[in-house]
């Protein structure tokens, strides 16, 4: 075994099975590549902006390390690969420190202020275009949206794994001669069924507030009670009982859980040329923005979508009732489609698009949000890692959610679970 720090040795069963991908200015999940090769290609597809025949790995993980980031060169790479949680992706330096030479900004180095670069439409077609580096993002997205005869702001573009901001030009991201846009279409999420469940050791008053970012607005809610600010915000008053039910104090009625659902405000709230660059996709979500791709999902045949997602749910602490009617509300969208690619959504940032304010404070709060589209047997050739990350052990949502399922499950506990899905519709 090779000689891990002590902190990694301690986490090292909760090692999920992929590896976290980070440089300073993204970070994204990625597969265990044993091929050093096959392992650089892959870091290169993330992070364009490090030509590839500079790109490097490190890590500061094993105990030769002493904390300082080195190389990790392809001898040992496959003798390591198993025991790092994350590698660092950044430009080979020299042993002087500047850095490596690259024939890439060699070819590059031209006073020409144009470059040709390759686009890939949401129709996957690849298109060669020539364009200004002072092009403004905003310009380039309008250009080719009035091509596909598309709105502007139905249109995203990515390079590897960053957003594209409207406000930004080509330059600001050493886009260079040769270089990819990935181009989407924003699909607009409709969040169906949250739920949500409060357990009490004993009966106590609760409040339940919830505010939602102006990019949605409830649109159906049960316990039916006043809804503010333009449809963004809500509260409720109950009192838990022990066997798990509600009652709402407004209405006097008895209930399993809080139910709402929400609409997208895609023509209100536009995307904004001001907003915040998002600059590390895998922490982000926004109704207008969010999506899957074949490195933050799995692909699953709709046969054996109920069983994954059973054992999904119940690592991530849904109890039997709750998995159930999970499985059993999404079941219908499921059997339209072939096959299913699915992610978990992390908590965080699931917080900040639907926040939730209860007092008492909950000991623990487990929010867990899906998003799954169908994919037809003619485009699995598109999502190759999202079917080899369905074969793994469904324990590395716990990572990507961020949740304790341990305290989820303790009887002693005010505990608070939500669940609720979208289908992300073309």
């Amino acid at each position: 075994m090779p000689h891990l720090s002590r902190k990694a040795r301690n986490q090292l069963k909760k090692i999920p099975p992929c590896i976290e991908l980070k440089c300073e200015l993204a970070s994204t999940l990625g597969s265990r590549l044993r091929s050093y090769k096959l392992m650089l290609d892959h870091a290169y597809e993330c992070f364009p902006w490090f030509p590839r025949d500079v790109i490097t790995l490190r890590t500061n993980q094993l105990d030769d390390c002493e904390g300082c980031y080195v190389d990790i060169t392809p001898e040992i790479w496959d003798k390591v690969i198993e025991w790092l949680e994350t590698a660092q992706v950044t430009r080979r330096t020299l042993p002087d420190g500047q850095p490596a030479p690259s024939q890439v900004d060699i070819q590059d180095n031209s006073p020409d202020d144009k470059i040709t670069i390759k686009v890939v439409l949401p129709s996957l077609e690849i298109q060669t275009t020539e364009i200004s580096r002072d092009t403004q993002v905003d310009k380039f997205i309008a250009d080719v949206s009035q091509t596909l005869g598309q709105r502007p702001g139905s249109i995203m573009a990515r390079f590897g794994v960053i957003v594209l901001q409207d406000d930004r030009n080509i330059r600001s991201y050493n886009i260079r001669n040769g270089d990819t846009i990935r181009l989407r279409i924003r699909r607009i999420l409709q969040p169906k069924k949250p739920v949500i469940y409060l357990y009490s050791p004993s009966d106590i008053d609760v409040s339940v507030k919830l505010s939602l970012i102006p990019e949605w607005s409830l649109s159906v809610i049960y316990p039916v009670v006043a809804i503010e600010d333009h449809g963004q915000r809500l509260e409720w008053n109950v009192r838990t009982n022990q066997d798990g039910s509600l009652t709402e104090h407004n209405s006097g009625l008895d209930v399993s859980y809080l139910f709402w659902e929400a609409k997208a405000n895609l023509e209100a709230f536009p995307p904004s040329p001001a907003s915040k660059p998002q600059l590390v996709p895998v922490d982000t979500f926004n109704p207008i923005t969010s999506s899957l791709d074949d490195m933050d999902s799995v692909v699953i045949p709709v046969g054996k979508v109920a069983v994954y997602l059973d054992k999904s749910l119940k690592a991530l602490g849904l109890h039997t009732e709750a998995r159930t009617s999970f499985i059993t509300y999404w079941l219908p969208s499921f059997l339209k489609h072939q096959h299913i690619a699915l992610r978990f959504v992390p908590q965080a940032a699931y917080e900040r698009a639907a926040s939730l304010s209860i007092s008492p404070q909950p000991d623990v709060v487990t929010r867990v949000f899906m998003l799954f589209r169908g994919i037809p047997k003619e485009h699995l050739g598109d999502w190759a890692n999202a079917q080899m990350q369905a074969k793994r052990d469904v324990g590395w949502w716990v990572d990507v959610v961020g949740v304790d399922p341990a305290r989820a499950g303790d009887l002693t506990l005010f505990r608070v679970l939500e669940w609720g899905g979208t289908e992300v519709l073309d």
